[in-house]
């Protein structure tokens, strides 16, 4: 491999960081934006860079030696799959997006030899979760919620992804909905909040939304994820306040309650409505549906104080097996 000096510093540097961008590159090392997508291009070809993720999270990270010697095993097909789809976040708490975070991963657990037998095993799996979604790509969790509850007051319940597969732990969207919130990172809940958007935007226009309204946080923290979330959406629609009052002298979040009925306790007793406006349709967001509990419960209260005709729910991500709860987040 030749390197030019441009090249050079731009290889040295994504070694230094072991990620980047093409923003941190022209940031840092001062080149034009032009010379250094032209120089990762040659370095992805030359086998020693791996492009990871898709505008507008596209990073650039060094192949790893467990990658390149088990490379064989895996077709390019298969690792353009995994690069659409896998983020991995080390113990140490680094972020690597695709087939090298996924590379990443099979080494922390100690089955590089299987490579390639655990790449096609990942495409099957979500293959088969991709099933749950409906043509518009998202997940209509609906039904199962009827399973749950006797009474339902949701129109409709949507969630954009699972949170977690079998076998292979967090999805790309439950990683980054998990660790946005335990890190409190504006930076992550910003780039979650851009791949969202669109997915929102089009809900809202497909299910003729006229008001939106936000899940209020439970645990207090300096930088609150749905807050955040829903500053950076900057949705064009009118708002239903709602508040979070607890009733005892402890906040008893619902990720900490096992049983169903505690959990509806909770969402019901502690979660209320501000506004007098009525709209027809609300929709109700949430970062992560486990029961479907402080969905269900909300927007009991929205319909039964007049202030919604009907309401349609939202959820970043959901449980893949029934509505089990999500104790991480």
């Amino acid at each position: 491999m030749v390197k030019t000096a441009a090249k050079e510093q731009i290889y040295d540097y994504i070694q230094a960081h072991q990620k980047a961008r093409v923003s941190d590159l022209w940031r840092d090392l001062g080149f034009s934006r032009q010379l250094i997508q032209r120089k990762l291009k040659e370095l992805v070809a030359e086998g020693v860079l791996q492009r990871s993720g898709k505008p507008p999270l596209v990073f650039y990270q060094m192949v790893l030696q467990s990658q390149i010697k088990n490379q064989p095993q895996v077709s390019q097909e298969l690792v353009d799959f995994i690069d659409k789809e896998y983020l991995y976040v080390s113990p140490l708490g680094e972020i690597s997006y695709g087939f090298n975070g996924f590379s990443k991963w099979i080494d922390s657990i100690k089955e590089q030899k299987h490579l390639g037998e655990l790449s096609v095993e990942y495409k099957t799996t979500l293959s088969e979760a991709k099933k749950y979604f409906n043509e518009f790509g998202f997940i209509d969790a609906t039904q199962k919620l009827k399973q749950t509850f006797k009474d339902v007051y949701l129109e409709k319940v949507y969630y954009l992804d699972f949170y977690a597969l079998p076998k292979f732990g967090k999805t790309k969207f439950g990683q980054l909905v998990l660790y946005s919130k335990q890190a409190q990172k504006y930076d992550l809940i910003k780039l979650l909040s851009l791949l969202v958007k669109p997915k929102i935007d089009e809900l809202i226009a497909r299910e003729n939304i006229d008001a939106v309204s936000f899940i209020p946080p439970t645990v207090p923290r300096n930088l609150q994820f749905l807050k955040e979330f829903e500053k950076i959406l900057n949705l064009n629609l009118p708002r239903v306040d709602l508040s979070k009052a607890y009733v005892g002298d402890i906040p008893v979040a619902q990720k900490t309650l096992s049983r169903l009925e505690e959990r509806v306790e909770n969402a019901s007793r502690t979660i209320f409505v501000k506004n007098v406006s009525k709209f027809k349709k609300v929709l109700l967001i949430d970062d992560a549906v486990g029961s479907g509990a402080s969905l269900n419960e909300t927007a009991k209260k929205l319909v039964g104080e007049g202030l919604a005709e009907s309401v349609i729910g939202f959820a970043i991500v959901g449980s893949y097996k029934g509505f089990e709860v999500i104790r991480e987040v």
